[in-house]
Parts: structure tokens; C-alpha cells; sequence
């Protein structure tokens, strides 16, 4: 997605750039509802497909961090990448970025099986920041053993990298759920 091109997928889906995936998600479930060309009252096919459009990229950490960029240039700062560890919920944000890095390791590696590696400048590209700032986070990662610095000096994912990957998304799908069937509970008081 090139600037001359850009689509603010933040302003269509109404919520701010540090949006959780989890907050992000319930916030797309309920305008999908209000939206879709089915609801007789407000539905809206040209809305509904512009907010499966931007829940599909905001929603994927590795499209979302390549995104954040561009709307950081385009838009201002999106206070998903603090550069000084300074302001707002700094540990809801750490865990944002740790979630990020280990997608786009993921990524990597179930796309390049014989060469999983990402190195460093394409952290810093990704990110919008040098790699000096995503150190904490990569010595976290590394500490946790879901990380590991290959031969050549790039870092890879590894297999408990993987599973913890795969748990998170268990868990936050089977939390949706509940909440979704929770949501649907209320609809009916």
C-alpha cells in the first residue's frame, strides 16, 4: 500500500491506533452486525465490506505492524511503538509488540521453511523504529525460549514459539467466543 493509495482502516473500524486485538475484534463483531447488507434497517454493503477489509489487515500482526508504518508517516505517531518506554500502558503495549515480533517470525517461517530467518533491518522496517528500541523485547523472547538467534545472525522463531503462537490464538478465539455468546445473552434481556 503505497501513501498516494492510503485507507485509514483505523478511522472506517472507529477506534484508535493502540486498539487491542481483543478490543478490535468485539468492536468489528458489533459494526458487522449494524452493517451487513442482511439487517433490514442499517444494512450497508459498500460500509460492510470496507470494515472486513480493515478487520482482515488490522487483525494479522504482521500486516497491521507493515501498515502502522505507513499510517505513522501518513497520519502521525500511532503509539503502538514507543521509542522511550514512556507514557500510557507501557506493559499492554510491550505485550502488543512482543505479539507482533513473534507473528512476523512466524510468518517467516511458516513462508520460508529452509530460511526462517528475519534479519535485524527488516525488524527496523517493519517497525518504524531501530532495533536498539525492540531489544527488551527481543531478550524477552529469547529468555522464553520462543525466539533464537540463528548461525547467520538473523532471529527465528522457534518450536515452543510456535505453540505459545498457537495457545494465544486458542485462547483469545475461545475467549470471543464467550464473550460473543455472552453479548448475544444481553441482546436477548
Amino acid at each position: 500500500m503505497e501513501a498516494n493509495s492510503f485507507v485509514d482502516y483505523y478511522k472506517i473500524m472507529g477506534v484508535k491506533p493502540d486498539i487491542t486485538p481483543e478490543d478490535l475484534g468485539r468492536r468489528f463483531h458489533r459494526l458487522a452486525k449494524r452493517y451487513h447488507p442482511d439487517n433490514p434497517q442499517t444494512g450497508n454493503r459498500e460500509r460492510f465490506d470496507l470494515l472486513v477489509e480493515a478487520h482482515n489487515l488490522l487483525k494479522d500482526y504482521a500486516k497491521r505492524s507493515q501498515y502502522d508504518i505507513l499510517y505513522k508517516q501518513v497520519v502521525g505517531t500511532t503509539q503502538a511503538y514507543p521509542s522511550d518506554g514512556t507514557g500510557g500502558d507501557t506493559v499492554g503495549q510491550d505485550v502488543d509488540i512482543q505479539s507482533k515480533l513473534l507473528s512476523v517470525f512466524y510468518n517467516r517461517r511458516r513462508h520460508s521453511i529452509r530460511d526462517p530467518g528475519v534479519p535485524e533491518f527488516e525488524l527496523e522496517r517493519i517497525f518504524g523504529c531501530k532495533v536498539e528500541n525492540l531489544e527488551f523485547h527481543l531478550w524477552y523472547l529469547k529468555a522464553k525460549r520462543w525466539i533464537e538467534r540463528l548461525e547467520n545472525g538473523m532471529f527465528s522463531i522457534t518450536v515452543e514459539g510456535i505453540d505459545h503462537v498457537n495457545s494465544e490464538h486458542y485462547r483469545k478465539t475461545t475467549t470471543m467466543l464467550l464473550m460473543d455468546r455472552s453479548q448475544d445473552n444481553d441482546d436477548l434481556d
